[in-house]
């Protein structure tokens, strides 16, 4: 079951919170656990809205009052840089309409971050991947439902597998970030 961290956070204490997510392990990324557990950044950065985090609980434990946590995801509005050099007509197709703003190419579009996006090692035969990204595809078409944007991105380590998890799931690779090594993908989004 899908719990926004904001709803689960007026559902319970912020100690209860505190306790659950503390049951979180993810072994592959620990920038994943880190961001869920360390210094509370998900529920300072919920606070602030600079993002949204969705917790994902296995229905059977919400039956029986335990919170057993299966996965989590953040969702954020962050713009999508465009390096210099790439072809009008990929930035058009992003865009949707334009390449440039005047005479300038465009450099960067308006887009929702797929954040974190991880299962806890505990549970990870009780959630797939594929599911656990349909559950943040489907928060982010509620939200073009309602504001519009085109484009969705994800921003992961150069790992074959994690590559070829995203491509799978109708992501295409648009770049490896210069900074810090991440590679970038992007989701034209259904409408």
């Amino acid at each position: 079951m899908l719990i926004p961290l904001e709803t689960f956070l007026e559902m319970t204490s912020e100690e209860t919170v505190k306790e659950v997510i503390s049951t979180f392990y993810c072994s592959k990324d620990n920038d994943i656990e880190s961001f869920l557990k360390n210094e509370n950044k998900a529920i300072l950065y919920e606070r602030k809205s600079k993002s949204r985090t969705y917790l994902i609980f296995d229905e059977d434990g919400l039956e029986n009052g335990s919170f057993v946590l299966l996965a989590y995801f953040t969702i954020a509005i962050q713009t999508l840089k465009i390096p210099n050099g790439t072809a009008a007509s990929q930035i058009r197709k992003l865009d949707g309409l334009y390449a440039k703003k005047g005479s300038e190419a465009l450099t960067e579009i308006p887009s929702y971050l797929i954040g974190q996006l991880g299962k806890n090692d505990k549970y990870t035969d009780k959630i797939a991947g594929d599911e656990l990204l349909e559950y943040a595809l489907s928060v982010i078409s509620k939200a073009q439902g309602i504001v519009g944007g085109r484009v969705a991105f994800i921003e992961c380590q150069d790992k074959p597998q994690l590559i070829n998890f995203y491509t799978r799931n109708g992501f295409k690779y648009f770049r490896k970030d210069p900074d810090d090594g991440l590679v970038q993908m992007v989701r034209l989004l259904d409408k």
